[in-house]
């Protein structure tokens, strides 16, 4: 067996396992639960595409350069799971569907209605919310606006979001009411957002770690499901705060299920939605 050949078979020590996933959560703020096994598959993957022969080489990347935060961003697209698809907690667009239309009914809609889907993956759970949005809109106040934003920390996965494009597989979990208004069959096996979605909905990248900085503020819903599983405790009830900083009085926030353990806020108030980890915030 040739050097380079050894090279490739050598394992990652547990050293340089434990040195490689203590700088990510340095650098992305997660931790990642994955098997070594699978890390170091993921890793190996990234050492072919750059060309290198040892971990050791790869693991040199990772300085202070433009080009180690572009490869952190890498490894990352790679180790995170971006699992959804449409109406994925149907519970929750059910509340969100009730909590549009008892801001409708009470008259304390503001000019242009906002929503935030934080951690959006590729894009379903953004639109899942648009469709729930603009068909109630359009039924009881069309002369509303509103507008929703996507964030991921995947450059991949807001790539694929902004193209609005899924495959017939994907838009079987989008009910009946919602499929034909919204999406159509634009080749054999690629169904497409309609462009009134499109034209009011915008992703971009961002990582949760970072909320405080991130030009996005001012919503009435803001969607944070199933995402704070890749941070510590600690950083988990620091996101959930600065959430609610970026959420208006009387606005929406959504957890995924289980995420606001021992998580308390004086601005918010739990939602008695079965099922479904919600809170408003109030007037303090």
């Amino acid at each position: 067996m040739s050097h380079l050949a050894t090279q490739r078979c050598q394992p990652i020590t547990g050293k340089q396992f434990v040195t490689l996933m203590d700088q990510l959560q340095l650098h992305a703020g997660i931790k990642i639960e994955s098997p070594q096994t699978v890390i170091e598959s993921n890793v190996r993957g990234r050492m072919a595409t750059l060309g290198l022969d040892s971990i050791s080489s790869y693991m040199a990347i990772f300085d202070d350069s433009l080009n180690a935060r572009a490869e952190w961003l890498a490894l990352i697209d790679l180790l995170t799971v971006k699992e959804t698809r449409f109406f994925r907690q149907v519970e929750a667009l059910q509340g969100l569907a009730g909590y549009v239309e008892e801001k409708i009914g009470s008259n304390t809609v503001d000019e242009e209605f906002s929503f935030w889907s934080a951690g959006c993956a590729t894009g379903q759970e953004l639109y899942s919310m648009a469709m729930v949005v603009e068909q109630i809109f359009a039924q009881h106040a069309p002369w509303f606006e509103w507008h929703g934003i996507g964030t991921d920390m995947s450059f991949n996965a807001i790539n694929r979001a902004q193209t609005g494009r899924y495959a017939e597989s994907d838009i079987q979990t989008i009910p009946v009411s919602y499929r034909h208004p919204f999406v159509s069959k634009v080749a054999d096996d690629e169904w497409a957002i309609c462009d009134s979605i499109l034209a009011r909905t915008h992703f971009f990248h961002s990582n949760l770690m970072h909320v405080s900085s991130a030009p996005f503020a001012d919503f009435d819903v803001i969607f944070c499901q199933n995402v704070l599983i890749y941070f510590e405790h600690d950083m988990q009830h620091r996101i959930i705060d600065q959430l609610v900083d970026r959420l208006k009085t009387g606005g929406l926030l959504v957890l995924g299920a289980g995420e606001d353990v021992r998580w308390t806020h004086s601005k918010m108030h739990r939602a008695g939605w079965p099922g479904v980890c919600a809170y408003t915030k109030l007037e303090v």
